[in-house]
């Protein structure tokens, strides 16, 4: 286990804002307690992860990003952890650090949960984050989250499920489900499965269905603009809308109808319903060769 001990000063520009029991976040992400700036410390761990009959598993952090990496049948499946916390001295940050207790543990027969908790109270001048990187079989199915952090996922086949209160979300997925959303950020999708649903507050989105076959599902962004590849068996009942921004379109659509800010048509043999939406931005529908 490797640990390391770090300063963190907020920036001049920040302004000190005192609040009795509150830690103070500078704007480049430097935190303040009543003491001055937080001292950090870290350590990075590996964990085995039982694969053997694995077809779910559930990743849950707070402050931290999460990186699942597929890999074949067979090959050792495991869990690198890096915790980070912080306190008003080395000797605090260390106690933090001892506090935060990452489990791995089995939910079932099937199922394995990963997910960190205090193990003791959390005192108010503490701070912490866990970040994982995961890698395992890519033939299950994944539900992820993270409130502050990144989340990317690289070839899982089950059904997927992502989410991101801040930070970016990247999946490839196929086969099965795929919900992907996150507040404040991007997402960044390529998907050959038969139901899709994207969505971010603040961010834009892309897609790349040029893989699937009939594909039914929502698209959505409030600020932001909306990217979509299909390609030539990539079929749908494709509706866009937008409130401020424009739509273009170069895949062949039949029964097209186009109004200000709506366009809807047959994508390819047509079927379900595929929905984009954008309330501040534009969406482009891109034809591939895929």
């Amino acid at each position: 286990m490797k640990t390391r001990t770090t300063l963190f000063f907020a920036c001049s520009m920040c302004i000190p804002f005192f609040v009795s029991g509150c830690m103070i976040v500078g704007v480049d992400g430097g935190c303040w307690s009543w003491g001055g700036p937080l001292v950090w410390t870290e350590a990075i761990e590996e964990r085995p992860i039982d694969a053997t009959g694995l077809t779910a598993l559930e990743v849950r952090t707070h402050n931290g990003s999460i990186d699942f990496q597929s890999q074949a049948a067979g090959v050792d499946a495991s869990a690198t952890i890096k915790k980070r916390a912080g306190g008003t001295s080395k000797e605090d940050a260390e106690e933090a650090l001892a506090a935060i207790n990452v489990f791995v543990e089995r939910a079932g027969n099937v199922k394995t949960r990963i997910d960190w908790k205090w193990s003791v109270p959390k005192k108010a001048r503490w701070s912490g984050d866990v970040s994982f990187v995961i890698r395992a079989p890519g033939n299950l199915n994944l539900d992820a989250e993270t409130h502050n952090g990144a989340v990317a996922v690289a070839e899982v086949s089950g059904d997927v499920r992502v989410v991101s209160h801040n930070g970016k979300v990247k999946v490839r997925s196929s086969t099965g489900k795929l919900h992907a959303e996150t507040h404040n950020g991007e997402v960044d999708a390529t998907y050959a499965g038969p139901v899709v649903n994207l969505s971010s507050y603040n961010g834009e989105v892309s897609a790349d269905l040029s893989k699937c076959g009939s594909v039914a599902g929502n698209i959505t962004t409030h600020n932001g603009g909306v990217r979509i590849d299909v390609g030539k068996s990539t079929a749908a009942t494709l509706k866009c809308q937008t409130h401020n921004g424009g739509i273009d379109c170069d895949a062949p659509l039949s029964e097209s109808q186009k109004a200000r800010g709506e366009l809807r048509g047959k994508l390819g043999a047509g079927g379900p319903s595929l929905d984009v939406v954008t309330h501040n931005g534009s969406i482009r529908v891109k034809s591939t060769s895929g």
